[in-house]
C-alpha cells in the first residue's frame, strides 16, 4: 500500500499499476484547477511542490518521477539510432510500452529526436547534444500548455535549434530564429485545437520543423497514424490531422 497527500488529506491505494493514460497510480481522470495551485507530495518520491493537477483519489506525481524511466529508454534509444527522419525515429519512440499517452516526456522527446535526426543527416552524431536536449525539455513543466499558453512539445523545436545553431541570450540572429522556430510549432498546434494529445501535438511540432530546419535527409517516408484514440477519451478525432479511425 503506497499513500499520498493532496489539499491536506492523507489517501492511499493498493493499486500498483503503471497506467498510461490518466492518473499513472490508478488511471483516473485527471483534474487541472486553473486559479488554485496547492502544496501536494509525490505519489513515488515524497516530493512536496506546487502544483494545479491531481486525481479525485489524492494521488499526485511530480514531472521526475513521471518521465524518469522512459526519458533513460528515449535517450538510449536516440543514441543508438541512425534514422536521418525525425518522424521515423518519433514512430519508434511513440511504440515504446512503457510511454504514457501524455505527460511531460514529450517535451523532451521532441528536442531529443530533431538533434538526433540532424546529426544523421548531417553526420555530426553528438552524443551530449542528445542529451542537453533531454535535460532542456526536462524543465518545461507539466501542463504549459495549458497554465502557459506554450506547448512543451512546440517549445521542443526550439531547444532543437538553440542545440544545434549553438543560440545563446547573446545570440542575434540565430536568437530570432530560434524564437521564430517556436511560433511556428506553437501555431500550427493551435490551430488543430482541442484538449491536450502529446502524440498529436508533437507531431506536429517535429513536422514544422522538417519543414523550416530544411536539414534532414530522407524525409516524407514516414507517416503517423493514431492508434491511441480509443483510448483517449478527450479523443478531437476528425478535427485531428493524424484520426483515421471511425467516429
Amino acid at each position: 500500500m503506497k499513500e499520498g497527500i493532496i489539499m491536506g488529506i492523507s489517501v492511499s491505494c493498493n493499486c500498483n499499476k503503471d497506467n498510461l493514460s490518466g492518473c499513472i497510480v490508478c488511471g483516473h481522470v485527471l483534474f487541472y484547477t486553473p486559479d488554485m495551485p496547492f502544496r501536494a507530495k509525490c505519489f513515488f518520491c515524497g516530493k512536496e511542490e506546487t502544483t494545479n493537477v491531481f486525481c479525485l483519489e489524492g494521488h499526485y506525481v511530480c514531472d521526475d518521477c513521471h518521465s524518469k524511466d522512459i526519458l533513460e529508454i528515449v535517450e538510449k534509444a536516440c543514441i543508438n539510432s541512425s534514422l536521418t527522419d525525425p518522424v521515423e525515429l518519433a514512430l519508434q519512440i511513440f511504440a515504446l510500452p512503457t510511454l504514457h499517452m501524455h505527460g511531460p516526456e514529450y517535451h523532451s522527446i521532441v528536442p531529443a529526436v530533431l538533434v538526433t535526426a540532424y546529426g544523421n543527416s548531417n553526420n555530426k552524431k553528438n552524443i551530449e547534444a542528445i542529451r542537453e536536449a533531454i535535460s532542456r525539455g526536462k524543465a518545461v513543466i507539466g501542463g504549459v500548455c495549458g497554465t502557459h499558453g506554450s506547448c512543451g512539445a512546440g517549445i521542443g523545436i526550439g531547444i532543437a535549434y538553440s542545440i544545434i545553431n549553438r543560440v545563446t541570450p547573446y545570440s542575434t540572429d540565430e536568437r530570432g530564429r530560434a524564437n521564430q522556430m517556436t511560433a511556428h510549432a506553437l501555431t500550427a498546434i493551435s490551430k488543430v485545437g482541442g484538449p491536450r494529445c502529446c502524440k498529436r501535438d508533437s507531431m506536429i511540432a517535429i513536422e514544422s520543423a522538417i519543414e523550416k530546419f530544411k536539414c534532414f535527409a530522407s524525409t516524407g517516408k514516414s507517416k503517423y497514424i493514431c492508434s491511441q484514440y480509443i483510448d483517449n477519451d478527450m479523443c478531437i478525432k476528425g478535427q485531428c490531422p493524424y484520426f483515421t479511425g471511425k467516429e
